[in-house]
């Protein structure tokens, strides 16, 4: 009996000991717990096809508090329809309370049987049924990566508020309101320049729900990654009036260390390739890796990195910048204002992704 009891204590110091060091590797690559800090810079920058040398960086920035928002719009999954797909069928299920069409979109998969899709369509998607649009996957940050699958998928819907931009973006003309009042006067003339230049067509945004990352497993796992590229953009394109060429990848903070691995490896697939925010420290060597592979197929596609001036991921972002400019990859590299919070996504994140992909997918 002792020792069956020692082995029982044993067995449960050792199961809290991995609990522990879950929960560490977690807040490692945390939204806002990196062990980076910011570099803090003023304006923005676009790298074209210049190289310029790197610069030393600031004193680092204090991390900003983050509280997870109450949902604070009621979610009714008010109807449910088969979908044909390309693997099997698929289930879709209406999403009410929000500026944009939108649906769950949940794909039958041996791989991720749990897979759950938030899918934003276009304002005006059933108006035009013979008009196809881009596609963009984006990822969620480490927070929604560890709530419940169709919680989850809500990030960029819901707690990011990307139907709040597209209504503003769809107005034509930006205010200081729309980005949260987290803009200069500079960066809104640009914005509005760019919207006057080529006003927002819409895309389709698809959320897949993720599961949390760690250092040990690198920037994704093998089973997702089969799931997202074999399964769930197949399946997306044959259900949704997608325009098969026009892809596009992108993601804050953990989901930009996810949507950056993704566009580095499948440069054939995805057109655009961005990253809001991004948590790149631990898997750096890989990227160079994958940049240094297919260097000559980013050449030819378009890329955006976003940061902020109180980003405590803005060291991250810079050192994957320095990577590019090093390989003479032509990209665009912003530097906005605000902190790595959800503020941020719901107004500069949110605004520079939808018009950075909305613009160079057509």
């Amino acid at each position: 009996m002792i020792q069956t009891h020692l082995r029982n204590k044993a067995s449960f110091l050792t199961a809290r000991v991995l609990i522990v060091v879950a929960i560490l590797a977690m807040i490692a690559l945390g939204a806002c717990s990196s062990q980076e800090k910011a570099a803090p810079v003023s304006e923005s920058r676009q790298v074209q096809s210049e190289i310029e040398k790197p610069k030393p960086a600031p004193a680092p920035a204090e991390p900003q508090k983050t509280v997870e928002p109450e949902i604070d719009r009621k979610i009714d999954d008010i109807k449910t329809e088969p979908a044909s797909t390309a693997d099997g069928v698929a289930v879709t299920e209406k999403i009410q309370g929000y500026k944009t069409p939108a649906e769950y979109f949940i794909l039958q998969s041996k791989r991720i049987p749990s897979n759950v899709t938030a899918v934003s369509l276009p304002l005006d998607y059933f108006e035009h049924p013979d008009k196809s649009y881009p596609l963009v996957i984006v990822f969620g940050g480490a927070t929604e990566c560890a709530l419940a699958p169709k919680q989850g998928s809500l990030a960029w819907l819901h707690y990011y508020k990307t139907d709040d931009a597209v209504v503003a973006l769809a107005g034509k003309s930006l205010e200081t309101a729309h980005f949260r009042g987290l803009v200069t006067p500079a960066h809104l003339k640009d914005f509005n320049l760019k919207l006057r230049a080529k006003p927002y067509q819409g895309v389709i945004l698809a959320c897949p729900a993720s599961p949390p990352l760690a250092r040990l497993t690198g920037p994704e796992i093998p089973e997702y990654e089969a799931f997202v590229m074999a399964e769930l953009i197949p399946a997306l394109k044959k259900h949704y009036r997608v325009k098969p060429e026009l892809i596009g990848v992108d993601g804050v903070s953990m989901g930009g260390s996810r949507s950056m691995y993704y566009g580095f490896k499948y440069p054939e697939v995805f057109s655009s390739i961005g990253s809001v925010q991004g948590a790149f420290g631990p898997y750096m060597d890989i990227y160079r890796d994958l940049v240094t592979w297919n260097a000559e197929h980013l050449k030819h596609r378009q890329i955006q990195l976003v940061t902020s001036d109180k980003d405590v991921m803005a060291a991250s972002v810079q050192k994957l910048h320095q990577l590019l400019v090093s390989k003479r990859i032509p990209h665009a590299y912003l530097i906005l204002s605000g902190p790595h919070d959800y503020i941020f996504n719901q107004g500069p994140g949110a605004i520079s992704l939808l018009t950075f992909h909305d613009q160079v997918l057509r």
